[in-house]
């Protein structure tokens, strides 16, 4: 990819941990950040239908979301923490090509931290799950989702701290060797990170959900 900027990235970010180090990552790529934090739900729709309708789009080569919340398995909460809240499989909607004509055949990159509140959280989360069955995304082309799940009880031990998977992924992204691996194969070398913090850190155990339909080798910088 060789616009500038590259594309818009959008982080949503409704705990408020890693929002600037995730714009600093994004910043050195050359996206235009938006970053809104702390939203309820219906700013979270208005963000997201506006974001798809910026003229940005036309002239860029990328489409970048990050969503940081409370939820459940399938769903977030955004500041309201109203079940069911909103279901993570309309997030990609918003972007596809009939929607937002300006990004078809370009790449649509999601990375998502779900904090999952306790009495919804299910299964053994010391697995990082690769092209698992844990949901339908993405259905269409040109899409990157990887979600990551980690117990919200995280959050009341430690309410300050940043998502492990956040912030290794903001840390490969500013690496300026890693940088210039293709994106999944720089996923690999956040599973193998994230599978070794699993290894010795009993308490605080991510599950992490990626899957994608690129159809292209994705470098974020020129080679």
């Amino acid at each position: 990819m060789q616009s500038k900027p590259l594309g818009v990235c959008l982080i949503i970010d409704c705990i408020g941990n890693d929002a600037g180090l995730l714009t600093r990552a994004f910043q050195s790529l050359h996206f235009e950040v938006h970053c809104r934090l702390f939203l309820n739900m219906d700013a979270v729709m208005r963000d997201l239908h506006a974001a798809a309708k910026l003229r940005a789009h036309k002239d860029a080569d990328c489409f970048v979301c990050v969503l940081v919340s409370r939820g459940n398995q399938e769903h977030i909460f955004c500041t309201d923490h109203i079940t069911p809240g909103f279901q993570l499989e309309r997030l990609k909607d918003f972007f596809t090509g009939e929607k937002c004509p300006d990004l078809l055949g370009k790449p649509k990159l999601f990375f998502i931290q779900n904090y999952v509140e306790p009495q919804n959280w299910q299964g053994n989360a010391s697995l990082t799950e690769a092209d698992g069955n844990l949901g339908t995304i993405p259905q269409v082309a040109d899409i990157f989702w990887s979600h990551c799940r980690l117990d919200a009880s995280v959050l009341e031990r430690s309410p300050c701290s940043s998502s492990y998977y956040l912030s290794t992924l903001a840390g490969l992204l500013m690496d300026p060797q890693k940088r210039k691996l293709p994106l999944l194969d720089i996923f690999v070398e956040l599973n193998s990170r994230i599978y070794e913090w699993n290894r010795i850190n009993s308490t605080e155990q991510y599950s992490l959900l990626l899957k994608h339909t690129l159809r292209k080798k994705l470098f974020l910088i020129d080679k």
